[in-house]
């Protein structure tokens, strides 16, 4: 028997369901195949040239593609469990404990603004969001045009730069500032705090977070 005679017997399920589409074009070649395919044995040999060779050859690509499809669909499938574990197990900026030290959340009414600044500075200086969201609620509240007493202006209450209202060029700022003081002490987010507060210079003088009740509430608002 003919390979592409033994395929169409067997798998007649497999080319009714490839052939439909076919169907529009030429309801010849189905007529002829389901002709053949119902034939007797004698019936076969005295037909056989009813179905011409091109027929037969487009049988065997139509089929031959229909398997291929299915191999391809076996080998892409993804891999759902481990890209969901590598989701879950990917560190983020959001991470609220971070390096020894528990950063306190912001209140619900102030969650999202800004987001996307700080997300973009958080990216940008290796400082986690939800440290500099807790900045800015105890800074100013989110309120982009608080100037202090002294003079600090903005979000993250910056002493020194221009356009300090703006909460892109306030945040950016702010946030580098913050990363500067954390790299300078090792990761020691209560001496960084310290220094963003009180100046280093004060960090400096008394070997780690200044005596004063200001400096010292501050770190209470934000870390635990």
């Amino acid at each position: 028997m003919n390979p592409v005679e033994h395929v169409i017997s067997t798998r007649q399920a497999e080319f009714e369901r490839a052939f439909e589409a076919a169907k529009q074009s030429s309801t010849t070649f189905e007529t002829k195949l389901n002709e053949r395919l119902n034939a007797t044995t004698e019936q076969k040999t005295t037909s056989i040239q009813t179905v011409t060779d091109a027929e037969l050859n487009r049988a065997r690509e139509v089929y031959e593609a229909l398997i291929n499809q299915a191999d391809t669909t076996s080998t892409t499938v993804p891999n759902t469990t481990a890209e969901t574990t590598a989701t879950e197990t990917k560190p983020t900026t959001e991470s609220t404990n971070w390096n020894n030290y528990q950063i306190k959340p912001i209140s619900a009414e102030n969650e999202g603004k800004y987001s996307e600044l700080i997300k973009t500075a958080a990216a940008k200086y290796d400082v986690p969001e939800a440290l500099i969201k807790r900045v800015i609620q105890v800074e100013s509240n989110f309120n982009p045009s608080v100037v202090s007493s002294a003079g600090a202006t903005g979000l993250m209450q910056l002493m020194y730069g221009s356009n300090r209202t703006n909460p892109a060029t306030n945040i950016d700022l702010g946030t580098k500032q913050l990363a500067g003081y954390i790299k300078k002490y090792d990761g020691d987010l209560k001496l960084a705090l310290a220094a963003y507060n009180a100046g280093p210079g004060n960090v400096s003088k008394y070997g780690g977070v200044p005596p004063f009740k200001e400096t010292q509430n501050y770190l209470t608002k934000i870390i635990e």
